[in-house]
Protein backbone atom coordinates (compact mmCIF):
# COMPACT_ATOMS: atom_id res chain seq x y z
CA UNK A 1 0.00 0.00 0.00
CA UNK A 2 2.88 2.48 1.11
CA UNK A 3 4.84 1.52 -2.48
CA UNK A 4 1.14 2.27 -4.60
CA UNK A 5 1.14 6.05 -2.54
CA UNK A 6 4.36 6.83 -3.44
CA UNK A 7 4.20 5.87 -6.79
CA UNK A 8 1.28 7.79 -6.78
CA UNK A 9 2.54 10.94 -5.52
CA UNK A 10 5.61 10.14 -8.03
CA UNK A 11 3.15 10.10 -11.27
CA UNK A 12 1.07 13.33 -9.99
CA UNK A 13 4.41 15.39 -9.01
CA UNK A 14 4.85 16.39 -12.65
CA UNK A 15 1.37 17.40 -12.90
CA UNK A 16 1.48 19.85 -9.96
CA UNK A 17 4.43 21.29 -10.65
CA UNK A 18 3.37 22.24 -14.64
CA UNK A 19 0.24 23.12 -12.64
CA UNK A 20 1.76 25.50 -10.28
CA UNK A 21 4.07 26.90 -12.94
CA UNK A 22 1.19 27.55 -15.33
CA UNK A 23 -0.65 29.42 -12.36
CA UNK A 24 2.44 31.58 -12.52
CA UNK A 25 2.64 32.82 -15.64
CA UNK A 26 -0.99 33.15 -16.17
CA UNK A 27 -1.34 35.70 -12.78
CA UNK A 28 1.77 37.54 -14.45
CA UNK A 29 0.21 38.38 -17.66
CA UNK A 30 -0.73 41.62 -17.28
CA UNK A 31 -5.07 42.52 -17.12
CA UNK A 32 -7.51 45.21 -16.22
CA UNK A 33 -8.22 43.96 -13.46
CA UNK A 34 -4.93 44.27 -12.03
CA UNK A 35 -4.26 47.31 -13.36
CA UNK A 36 -7.20 48.46 -11.90
CA UNK A 37 -6.90 46.99 -8.43
CA UNK A 38 -2.95 48.30 -8.54
CA UNK A 39 -4.32 51.97 -9.37
CA UNK A 40 -6.76 51.93 -6.38
CA UNK A 41 -4.31 50.38 -4.28
CA UNK A 42 -1.99 53.75 -4.96
CA UNK A 43 -4.48 56.60 -5.59
CA UNK A 44 -7.60 55.34 -4.42
CA UNK A 45 -7.23 58.12 -1.28
CA UNK A 46 -6.86 61.06 -4.37
CA UNK A 47 -10.06 59.96 -6.58
CA UNK A 48 -12.95 62.39 -6.45
CA UNK A 49 -15.23 60.74 -8.69
CA UNK A 50 -15.75 57.17 -9.14
CA UNK A 51 -17.14 55.10 -12.02
CA UNK A 52 -18.31 51.48 -11.34
CA UNK A 53 -20.70 49.11 -12.87
CA UNK A 54 -20.55 46.43 -15.76
CA UNK A 55 -19.53 46.78 -19.19
CA UNK A 56 -22.05 49.84 -19.83
CA UNK A 57 -19.83 51.88 -17.85
CA UNK A 58 -16.16 50.15 -18.73
CA UNK A 59 -16.95 51.35 -22.18
CA UNK A 60 -19.21 54.17 -21.89
CA UNK A 61 -17.51 56.32 -19.39
CA UNK A 62 -14.79 57.87 -20.36
CA UNK A 63 -12.53 59.42 -16.78
CA UNK A 64 -10.45 62.05 -19.04
CA UNK A 65 -13.88 63.94 -19.58
CA UNK A 66 -14.80 64.74 -16.52
CA UNK A 67 -13.61 67.89 -14.61
CA UNK A 68 -12.92 65.95 -11.64
CA UNK A 69 -9.95 63.34 -10.46
CA UNK A 70 -11.80 60.73 -12.12
CA UNK A 71 -11.22 56.48 -12.22
CA UNK A 72 -13.10 53.91 -13.98
CA UNK A 73 -13.37 50.66 -11.74
CA UNK A 74 -16.07 49.40 -14.01
CA UNK A 75 -15.09 46.07 -15.57
CA UNK A 76 -17.30 43.52 -18.43
CA UNK A 77 -20.39 41.65 -16.40
CA UNK A 78 -19.38 43.58 -13.13
CA UNK A 79 -22.53 43.10 -10.89
CA UNK A 80 -24.12 44.69 -8.14
CA UNK A 81 -22.02 42.44 -5.33
CA UNK A 82 -18.84 43.53 -6.75
CA UNK A 83 -19.40 47.41 -7.31
CA UNK A 84 -19.88 47.17 -3.39
CA UNK A 85 -16.89 44.76 -2.21
CA UNK A 86 -14.46 47.25 -4.44
CA UNK A 87 -16.04 50.04 -1.93
CA UNK A 88 -15.16 48.42 1.13
CA UNK A 89 -12.07 47.23 0.70
CA UNK A 90 -10.99 50.67 -0.45
CA UNK A 91 -13.51 52.11 1.88
CA UNK A 92 -10.88 53.80 4.14
CA UNK A 93 -8.85 55.22 1.66
CA UNK A 94 -11.73 56.79 -0.20
CA UNK A 95 -10.59 60.40 1.30
CA UNK A 96 -11.63 62.63 -1.02
CA UNK A 97 -14.40 60.86 -2.92
CA UNK A 98 -16.99 62.97 -3.58
CA UNK A 99 -19.40 61.31 -6.47
CA UNK A 100 -20.23 57.56 -7.15
CA UNK A 101 -21.46 56.81 -11.15
CA UNK A 102 -22.76 53.61 -11.23
CA UNK A 103 -25.29 52.05 -14.34
CA UNK A 104 -28.30 50.14 -14.01
CA UNK A 105 -29.07 48.21 -16.94
CA UNK A 106 -31.78 45.89 -17.81
CA UNK A 107 -29.65 43.35 -16.68
CA UNK A 108 -28.76 45.09 -13.44
CA UNK A 109 -31.17 43.52 -10.81
CA UNK A 110 -31.38 40.63 -12.14
CA UNK A 111 -27.66 39.18 -12.53
CA UNK A 112 -25.21 38.04 -10.41
CA UNK A 113 -22.39 36.55 -11.51
CA UNK A 114 -22.08 33.88 -9.65
CA UNK A 115 -24.55 32.34 -11.41
CA UNK A 116 -24.02 33.99 -14.97
CA UNK A 117 -22.55 32.72 -18.07
CA UNK A 118 -19.67 34.32 -17.05
CA UNK A 119 -19.02 33.40 -13.79
CA UNK A 120 -15.34 32.07 -14.36
CA UNK A 121 -15.28 35.86 -14.00
CA UNK A 122 -14.93 35.83 -10.41
CA UNK A 123 -10.95 34.47 -9.70
CA UNK A 124 -10.58 37.89 -11.10
CA UNK A 125 -12.09 39.64 -7.76
CA UNK A 126 -10.37 36.94 -5.73
CA UNK A 127 -7.04 36.59 -7.34
CA UNK A 128 -5.78 40.37 -8.27
CA UNK A 129 -8.38 42.21 -6.14
CA UNK A 130 -7.16 39.88 -3.21
CA UNK A 131 -11.14 39.85 -1.87
CA UNK A 132 -11.83 36.44 -0.01
CA UNK A 133 -15.65 36.64 -0.53
CA UNK A 134 -16.26 33.46 -2.29
CA UNK A 135 -16.49 29.99 -0.88
CA UNK A 136 -15.19 28.12 -3.81
CA UNK A 137 -11.79 27.36 -4.11
CA UNK A 138 -12.22 27.16 -7.65
CA UNK A 139 -11.86 30.86 -7.67
CA UNK A 140 -8.49 31.26 -6.53
CA UNK A 141 -6.93 29.76 -9.46
CA UNK A 142 -6.23 30.35 -12.85
CA UNK A 143 -5.42 26.50 -13.81
CA UNK A 144 -8.77 25.68 -12.15
CA UNK A 145 -10.89 28.19 -13.58
CA UNK A 146 -10.55 27.66 -16.95
CA UNK A 147 -10.32 24.50 -19.37
CA UNK A 148 -6.63 23.81 -19.85
CA UNK A 149 -6.97 24.00 -23.64
CA UNK A 150 -8.22 27.63 -23.11
CA UNK A 151 -5.20 28.68 -20.36
CA UNK A 152 -2.29 27.41 -22.66
CA UNK A 153 -3.94 28.97 -25.82
CA UNK A 154 -3.87 32.51 -22.96
CA UNK A 155 0.16 31.56 -22.35
CA UNK A 156 0.72 31.17 -25.97
CA UNK A 157 -1.28 34.47 -26.84
CA UNK A 158 0.61 37.01 -24.34
CA UNK A 159 4.21 34.79 -24.04
CA UNK A 160 4.87 33.31 -27.43
CA UNK A 161 3.33 35.72 -29.77
CA UNK A 162 2.87 39.11 -27.47
CA UNK A 163 -1.08 39.70 -28.11
CA UNK A 164 -2.41 42.74 -25.83
CA UNK A 165 -4.08 41.46 -22.92
CA UNK A 166 -4.84 45.07 -21.45
CA UNK A 167 -8.12 46.76 -22.94
CA UNK A 168 -8.48 49.79 -20.95
CA UNK A 169 -6.83 53.10 -20.46
CA UNK A 170 -4.58 53.95 -17.47
CA UNK A 171 -7.63 55.19 -15.76
CA UNK A 172 -9.96 52.22 -16.49
CA UNK A 173 -12.28 53.13 -19.73
CA UNK A 174 -12.41 50.35 -22.37
CA UNK A 175 -10.78 52.05 -24.66
CA UNK A 176 -11.53 48.94 -27.60
CA UNK A 177 -14.81 49.46 -29.14
CA UNK A 178 -13.78 51.61 -31.79
CA UNK A 179 -16.19 53.24 -34.20
CA UNK A 180 -14.55 51.88 -37.26
CA UNK A 181 -14.95 48.39 -36.14
CA UNK A 182 -18.69 48.74 -35.61
CA UNK A 183 -20.84 45.77 -35.31
CA UNK A 184 -24.23 45.53 -37.30
CA UNK A 185 -26.65 47.40 -34.96
CA UNK A 186 -29.60 45.62 -36.05
CA UNK A 187 -28.40 42.11 -35.51
CA UNK A 188 -26.11 43.03 -31.97
CA UNK A 189 -28.99 44.90 -30.37
CA UNK A 190 -31.49 41.85 -30.65
CA UNK A 191 -29.00 39.67 -29.72
CA UNK A 192 -28.08 41.63 -26.64
CA UNK A 193 -31.98 42.02 -25.63
CA UNK A 194 -32.35 38.54 -25.91
CA UNK A 195 -29.27 37.49 -24.57
CA UNK A 196 -30.14 39.76 -21.32
CA UNK A 197 -33.78 38.98 -20.54
CA UNK A 198 -34.59 36.78 -17.89
CA UNK A 199 -37.03 33.77 -18.52
CA UNK A 200 -38.87 34.17 -15.61
CA UNK A 201 -38.58 36.94 -14.01
CA UNK A 202 -41.12 35.67 -11.05
CA UNK A 203 -38.90 32.49 -10.22
CA UNK A 204 -37.88 31.89 -6.86
CA UNK A 205 -34.48 32.49 -8.12
CA UNK A 206 -34.75 35.56 -9.83
CA UNK A 207 -36.87 37.09 -7.60
CA UNK A 208 -33.82 35.82 -4.63
CA UNK A 209 -31.35 37.77 -7.18
CA UNK A 210 -33.55 40.65 -7.74
CA UNK A 211 -33.94 41.40 -3.40
CA UNK A 212 -30.16 40.54 -2.85
CA UNK A 213 -29.58 43.34 -5.46
CA UNK A 214 -31.78 45.74 -4.20
CA UNK A 215 -30.63 45.29 -0.75
CA UNK A 216 -26.84 45.71 -2.18
CA UNK A 217 -27.51 48.93 -4.02
CA UNK A 218 -29.48 50.23 -0.94
CA UNK A 219 -26.45 49.43 0.94
CA UNK A 220 -24.09 50.81 -1.26
CA UNK A 221 -26.37 54.01 -0.91
CA UNK A 222 -26.59 54.28 2.58
CA UNK A 223 -23.11 53.72 2.88
CA UNK A 224 -22.59 56.48 0.76
CA UNK A 225 -25.27 58.94 2.22
CA UNK A 226 -23.25 58.01 5.93
CA UNK A 227 -19.73 59.22 4.39
CA UNK A 228 -21.41 62.00 2.55
CA UNK A 229 -21.02 60.78 -1.04
CA UNK A 230 -23.48 61.43 -3.62
CA UNK A 231 -24.53 58.51 -5.71
CA UNK A 232 -25.39 59.22 -9.78
CA UNK A 233 -27.53 56.11 -11.23
CA UNK A 234 -28.40 56.14 -14.79
CA UNK A 235 -29.48 53.60 -17.09
CA UNK A 236 -27.53 53.62 -20.54
CA UNK A 237 -28.36 54.66 -23.72
CA UNK A 238 -29.56 51.65 -25.85
CA UNK A 239 -29.44 51.58 -30.13
CA UNK A 240 -33.10 51.60 -30.64
CA UNK A 241 -32.91 47.31 -31.89
CA UNK A 242 -32.42 46.50 -28.38
CA UNK A 243 -34.43 48.92 -26.49
CA UNK A 244 -37.47 47.80 -28.86
CA UNK A 245 -36.39 44.07 -28.12
CA UNK A 246 -36.92 44.47 -24.01
CA UNK A 247 -39.09 42.85 -22.32
CA UNK A 248 -40.99 45.36 -21.23
CA UNK A 249 -41.93 44.31 -17.81
CA UNK A 250 -38.36 43.26 -16.91
CA UNK A 251 -37.52 47.11 -17.90
CA UNK A 252 -40.35 48.93 -16.11
CA UNK A 253 -39.21 46.96 -12.88
CA UNK A 254 -35.67 48.39 -12.99
CA UNK A 255 -36.59 51.55 -13.20
CA UNK A 256 -39.66 51.71 -11.02
CA UNK A 257 -37.46 50.50 -8.39
CA UNK A 258 -34.62 52.28 -9.11
CA UNK A 259 -36.24 55.46 -9.34
CA UNK A 260 -38.39 54.61 -5.68
CA UNK A 261 -35.07 53.78 -4.06
CA UNK A 262 -33.15 56.63 -5.40
CA UNK A 263 -36.16 59.13 -4.04
CA UNK A 264 -35.72 57.98 -0.74
CA UNK A 265 -32.05 58.75 -0.59
CA UNK A 266 -31.26 62.65 -0.68
CA UNK A 267 -27.71 61.87 -1.94
CA UNK A 268 -29.11 60.35 -5.01
CA UNK A 269 -30.25 60.69 -8.53
CA UNK A 270 -31.33 58.23 -10.82
CA UNK A 271 -31.39 59.36 -15.03
CA UNK A 272 -32.73 57.22 -17.76
CA UNK A 273 -31.43 57.83 -20.70
CA UNK A 274 -32.54 54.08 -22.32
CA UNK A 275 -33.91 55.24 -25.28
CA UNK A 276 -32.04 59.37 -25.35
CA UNK A 277 -32.51 60.42 -28.92
CA UNK A 278 -29.51 62.41 -28.32
CA UNK A 279 -27.53 59.05 -29.11
CA UNK A 280 -27.72 58.21 -32.99
CA UNK A 281 -26.57 55.19 -34.69
CA UNK A 282 -23.28 56.56 -34.90
CA UNK A 283 -22.03 56.69 -31.27
CA UNK A 284 -22.76 53.00 -30.91
CA UNK A 285 -19.98 50.08 -30.73
CA UNK A 286 -23.04 47.51 -31.16
CA UNK A 287 -26.97 47.62 -30.06
CA UNK A 288 -25.90 47.84 -26.28
CA UNK A 289 -22.18 49.52 -25.98
CA UNK A 290 -21.30 53.42 -27.15
CA UNK A 291 -17.93 53.51 -29.54
CA UNK A 292 -15.28 56.06 -28.31
CA UNK A 293 -17.64 58.71 -29.73
CA UNK A 294 -20.80 58.18 -27.33
CA UNK A 295 -18.28 57.27 -25.10
CA UNK A 296 -17.25 60.81 -25.21
CA UNK A 297 -20.95 61.91 -25.53
CA UNK A 298 -22.33 59.89 -22.18
CA UNK A 299 -18.89 61.49 -20.37
CA UNK A 300 -19.90 65.24 -21.04
CA UNK A 301 -23.12 64.83 -20.28
CA UNK A 302 -22.70 62.92 -16.61
CA UNK A 303 -19.69 65.29 -15.90
CA UNK A 304 -22.59 68.13 -16.60
CA UNK A 305 -24.82 66.29 -14.20
CA UNK A 306 -22.63 66.17 -11.66
CA UNK A 307 -21.46 69.91 -11.77
CA UNK A 308 -25.25 71.28 -11.88
CA UNK A 309 -25.86 68.65 -9.21
CA UNK A 310 -23.30 70.29 -6.96
CA UNK A 311 -24.64 74.00 -7.63
CA UNK A 312 -28.08 72.97 -6.68
CA UNK A 313 -27.52 71.11 -3.77
CA UNK A 314 -30.46 69.18 -4.84
CA UNK A 315 -31.14 65.47 -6.38
CA UNK A 316 -35.03 66.73 -7.10
CA UNK A 317 -34.24 69.73 -9.45
CA UNK A 318 -32.37 67.73 -11.89
CA UNK A 319 -33.92 64.24 -11.62
CA UNK A 320 -34.55 62.72 -14.88
CA UNK A 321 -37.51 60.51 -15.64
Amino acid sequence: MKKFILKIIYLSLPILVIAIVMEILLRNIPNDYLLKSQYLDKHSSEIETLILGSSHAFYGLNPVCFSSKTFNAANIAQTLNYDYEIIKKYQNNFKNLKTIVLPISYFTLYKKLETAPESWRVKNYMIYYKMHCSKSITYYSEVLCNRIYINIIRLISYYVLGDPTISCSDLGWGNTYNSKNAKDLVKSGKDAARRYTVKDIYSDMNQQIFKENVFILESILRWSKKNNIKILLFTPPGYKTYSENLNPVQMETTINTTREICLKYDNCIYINLQSDTNFVASDYYDGDHLSEIGAKKLSVFINKIINEWKKAHTHSSILKH
